[in-house]
């Protein structure tokens, strides 16, 4: 029997007809008559007493209807707990943005661990971790950035010292090494995001580029800059200041947003402001000889690019941000993600 067929029984009782109950109920009377006879079998009794003047209960029906009675209003009262258990269950809001992979195994971790504390994963235009935590959007973010005071508008924890990283298609002449040194790197199109790589790396790498006569691209200088591409007939507008360029050879291979024309076999270094360009470099990256270089533990989930370390001991500070004085459940994630990584901590 279901709930259906006793609410149609009870009206049918209440109202002490079969044309009143099908009218109430939205039902024909074919299909109410079908319910009422289900139920009889079931229970193995006549339930109505049928006359020419209307229809009662038998003694059979009588107990039936007490039963029903009680039993559809425990389903509802176990509903409505359900229903307020669930509007009352506490919520962690955990910053997604889909090049920042640090937490998503502490996420999965945690729901394992705390299954009644729902977590939901926030999207917002904005993928700054710090953005969505100081404006209440988000509870928890993953960032990079580690200067933080104690005027900030939140609070930090450290994660993780991530390595460095060259991520390149599985068919790159570097991609069976089983780590890259900068002098190797020189030799391709190499793409680095200036705000995720530290300035003395940076500087390493502008050294080691120069020493063998490779070009250097570099998106953080300000200001507009207008280059012509001798015997290319290609003029290229950058404004750096915004991570764009704009370009008149539309159709021609570009290194994603914010790229300068590249040609294959031309290595050069590629300096980035855009760090929301990430995954579409990584994608050029795994198409072309270009090479990412990055301690963005991302790269490793993308399987058209093979993750490569870098040879000198570069890394670079993960941790997680949150606004200061943490609820308990906060509290209970940070600790879970700080277990989680102890062992990439130096």
């Amino acid at each position: 029997m279901t709930s259906r067929q006793l609410q149609l029984f009870l009206t049918i009782a209440d109202q002490g007809s079969f044309s009143k109950a099908e009218k109430t109920e939205f039902i024909s009377k074919q299909a109410l008559l079908r319910q009422v006879n289900q139920l009889e079998d079931e229970v193995g009794e006549k339930l109505f007493l049928r006359t020419p003047y209307g229809i009662s209960l038998t003694e059979a029906g009588q107990l039936f209807y007490d039963g029903a009675k009680e039993i559809l209003d425990l389903e509802d009262e176990v509903l409505s707990r359900c229903r307020k258990s669930a509007s009352t269950r506490e919520e962690l809001r955990v910053s997604y943005v889909e090049h920042q992979v640090l937490l998503n195994d502490v996420t999965e971790a945690f729901m394992q661990k705390y299954p009644d504390i729902r977590i939901r994963r926030v999207v917002h235009p904005n993928h700054s971790g710090e953005y969505r935590v100081e404006h209440g959007i988000a509870d928890v973010g993953e960032t990079f950035y580690t200067k933080y005071t104690a005027s900030s508008p939140y609070a930090y924890t450290r994660l993780a010292d991530m390595p460095y990283l060259a991520a390149m298609s599985h068919s790159h002449t570097l991609a069976r090494k089983t780590q890259v040194t900068l002098d190797e790197l020189a030799d391709y199109p190499v793409i680095i995001y200036a705000p995720m790589v530290d300035a003395g790396y940076q500087q390493e790498l502008r050294k080691m580029f120069a020493s063998k006569g490779r070009a250097v691209r570099d998106d953080t200088e300000k200001g507009r800059i207008v280059r012509e591409d001798a015997g290319k007939g290609r003029t290229v507008r950058e404004d750096a200041s915004k991570g764009r360029t704009l370009r008149d050879d539309a159709g021609k291979t570009e290194m994603g947003a914010g790229a300068a024309p590249y040609a294959s076999g031309t290595p050069f270094l590629d300096i980035r402001c855009d760090v929301d360009a990430q995954v579409q470099a990584a994608f050029f990256c795994a198409e072309t000889d270009a090479v990412l270089l990055t301690a963005n533990f991302f790269v490793r989930t993308i399987p058209e690019l093979q993750a490569i370390p870098l040879a000198e001991d570069w890394r670079q500070e993960y941790g997680i941000i949150y606004q200061a004085n943490p609820s308990r459940t906060v509290r209970k994630y940070i600790d879970l993600a700080a277990a989680q990584y102890a062992s990439y901590r130096r």
